[in-house]
């Protein structure tokens, strides 16, 4: 039924919210501790490694003969698993390096590498606006050429967003907390106006504007950081050459 994969799609943004939110409950509560932290890393593994995996795989084994499109088998097969691991790997990195901070003191603003609530944002956003896209109240009336065209194009590039979404949790790129960098001015009225709109919009058309907002998060800080990575692969060659 896929209606289950678009209620699977909402559980797990209710469970970035909660993601969001867990930490910050617990030190309120003064109930943070390190078997604590090692569970919510479990659930994260588990919530936003394997459970988008396996449900952006489900919507195109089961909506691919629809259209009429075959992709590689393997890569259908490979692509879940790759995404899953390296979520696995990318929150045992984060582990290992913060091994000695204190629970309950507050939360990084930043990570080294794509989250993995966010890398799993961005798979899910793409299933929910492939339901929403049909839908006749969509906020822009759509053809329905255009709407085919939009559903195969998602089913067509799934696999090699698992793919890229994978490196980029592996990377060292770094990523701002997203409720962070919403909150990010200390002009108390600028941020609660972006707010505003971010919930405002939120409310009108959720999973268009969770696919813009995944987008927009994980492209921008890889788009960033490009001049400083081929900056240092140029001195990296250069130094090479220097020493031959």
């Amino acid at each position: 039924d896929l209606a289950v994969l678009e209620y699977a799609g909402w559980l797990i943004v209710l469970a970035t919210i909660f993601d969001a939110l867990d930490g910050k409950v617990a030190r309120m509560t003064h109930s943070a501790s390190n078997f604590g932290a090692q569970l919510d890393s479990l659930a994260d593994a588990i919530t936003f490694g394997v459970a988008p995996a396996l449900m952006a795989r489900a919507l195109v084994v089961l909506e691919q003969p629809v259209f009429d499109t075959r992709l590689h088998p393997r890569a259908l097969f490979v692509a879940p698993i790759v995404f899953s691991i390296c979520a696995v790997l990318r929150l045992a990195r984060y582990n290992t390096e913060h091994e000695e901070q204190d629970p309950n003191q507050p939360g990084v603003r930043g990570f080294v590498g794509l989250p993995s609530p966010a890398a799993a944002g961005l798979p899910t956003a793409m299933v929910l606006f492939y339901f929403n896209v049909k839908d006749p109240d969509f906020l822009i009336p759509l053809s329905e050429a255009w709407v085919h065209g939009i559903q195969e194009y998602t089913l067509r590039t799934m696999t090699f967003v698992l793919f890229f979404v994978a490196i980029l949790m592996v990377s060292r790129i770094p990523y701002p907390h997203f409720f962070s960098w919403l909150t990010r001015s200390r002009n108390p009225f600028r941020a609660t106006a972006e707010m505003v709109i971010v919930f405002g919009l939120l409310l009108i058309e959720p999973a268009f504007c969770l696919l813009v907002a995944a987008l927009a998060f994980t492209l921008v800080p890889a788009i960033l950081a490009m001049p400083s990575w081929w900056r240092s692969v140029r001195a990296a060659r250069s130094q090479a050459s220097h020493l031959n």
